[in-house]
């Protein structure tokens, strides 16, 4: 075998021109393709990152009440039951905080905008205040409870100025209709393309204005140490929270009855309105009426995590991946005919030596491994070198600035570019590779080891 690999390398080098432009093509399509991987993989991690910061956290629990008009009230008034629920997993848990959202209309003169406001406690949160993407004025009144921090698409509605008053106008979780005043300290780049806008505030003076008494809050943020665990450890709370109080059936553990149409209609609608109720906590609506509910006693919890609400980003990227591994492997066809065509001239030229290596004993095993060897050393070759140039351009894109303009921020990561290759993804690419490889090469090869020795060295071309 050792002798079979020096002859392999041996012809490589005798085809250097040949051997360039076959490791080349495939070169390219390596390049492509992890390129193509990274910059998917780099933007969900992104996208993962800027909701987190967004939203302040990657697993968020929020608590409902329904009052005796039949009004769901979104609030949680004892953490105790989701202290408990996270002991299991507090070794993964970074950090967790509570949080309370409105969405009010903020008042500046005549000019009105529509808002959702989140709730801070600042002395807590002092990196979540920090990772804020300021534009204008800062945080050193962060300690003023009227503080307020717009996103800049609001403000610039408002016609609102840093350090100038501003009414909001909400409701309490109750409905009652209320106004506080803020004082606009800072704005902030906000991601109202992707439909995303947050105002910051102090959590007690909003929880105030909603009509909530002290330790009362309606969601709990969970920032993880890592967020690969997202759904394992929302899957642990959750069972946690489900054995020691009612909750809402998550979206992606709820079955969908297919046997009767009744059944699937109603599974659905319970999916629905389970989502509905935890985007409505997460996005800021304290109340909301449901008919045909039945009512329970006590607080309702539901927990949704970023990957449930990133279901379309995620989708996205896959498909991302399809299209460019299906256009790896159309390259990888063509080349690989290329392969074969190459292979063929190969054996013409050198039927006279198979001749001689068949004449002084070598098996027709051998001389087939001769020419796989060829095929698979020039494909690793080629690889490794286009593994190489992604490896340059990705590190090269990844410097350049691309400025921070609101929507191409959201995908961005301090204003440029990332990447994540997955080790796995570059081993199914090659693994892909090396077998479209062999089989291009396989019936050139096979043809080689059939030439009867007389005869391939009275053969002239």
């Amino acid at each position: 075998m050792k002798n079979t690999i020096k002859i392999a390398f041996r012809n490589i080098r005798r085809q250097k021109k040949r051997s360039f432009l076959l490791g080349g093509a495939i070169a390219f399509g390596i390049l492509i393709i992890t390129v193509l991987n990274g910059f998917t993989g780099g933007l969900a991690d992104n996208i993962k990152d800027n909701f987190s910061a967004i939203f302040g956290g990657q697993i968020f629990i929020s608590g409902s009440e329904i009052t005796d008009t039949g009004r769901v009230v979104s609030v949680i008034r004892n953490e105790k039951i989701i202290s408990e629920s996270i002991k299991p997993v507090l070794d993964k848990i970074k950090s967790a905080h509570k949080h309370s959202r409105a969405f009010a209309e903020a008042i500046f003169g005549s000019r009105t905008a529509r808002q959702r406001i989140d709730g801070i406690d600042w002395q807590k949160e002092k990196g979540f205040a920090e990772s804020l993407p300021i534009v204008k004025g800062s945080l050193k009144n962060l300690s003023n409870p009227q503080a307020l921090i717009l996103p800049v698409s609001t403000a610039d509605r408002l016609g609102i100025e840093v350090g100038e008053s501003l009414l909001v106008r909400l409701s309490t979780i109750t409905g009652q209709k209320n106004v506080g005043d803020f004082i606009l300290i800072a704005t902030v780049r906000d991601q109202e393309s992707m439909g995303i806008s947050t105002a910051y505030t102090s959590l007690n003076y909003l929880n105030n204005l909603l009509g909530m008494k002290g330790g009362e809050f309606q969601v709990f943020n969970i920032y993880l140490n890592n967020m690969e665990d997202m759904d394992s450890v929302g899957n642990v709370i959750y069972a946690g929270l489900k054995r020691r109080a009612i909750t809402e059936e998550r979206l992606n553990t709820t079955p969908v009855v297919t046997t009767k149409e009744s059944g699937s209609k109603t599974a659905e609608i319970d999916r629905e309105r389970n989502m509905h109720r935890s985007f409505a906590s997460l996005m800021g609506s304290s109340f909301f009426s449901e008919k045909n509910i039945e009512p329970w006693e006590g607080t309702k919890y539901s927990l949704i995590t970023l990957n449930d609400m990133m279901g379309e980003v995620t989708t996205m990227v896959r498909i991302l991946n399809t299209i460019g591994l299906i256009i790896f492997i159309l390259l990888l066809v063509i080349t690989m005919v290329g392969v074969t065509n190459s292979f063929r001239m190969t054996i013409l030229e050198r039927t006279r030596e198979i001749g001689t290596m068949r004449a002084i004993g070598m098996q027709r095993n051998n001389v087939r491994n001769i020419f796989l060897l060829e095929a698979f050393f020039t494909s690793l070759g080629g690889a490794i070198a286009g593994l190489l140039a992604a490896g340059v351009v990705m590190l090269i894109v990844s410097r350049i600035p691309l400025g921070a303009t609101s929507f191409m921020w959201f995908f961005l990561k301090r204003g440029k570019m990332t990447f994540s290759v997955l080790p796995l993804n570059v081993l199914v690419n090659l693994v892909i590779l090396s077998l479209l490889s062999l089989l291009a090469a396989w019936n050139p090869a096979r043809k080689a080891s059939k030439l009867e020795p007389a005869q391939a060295l009275r053969t002239e071309y």
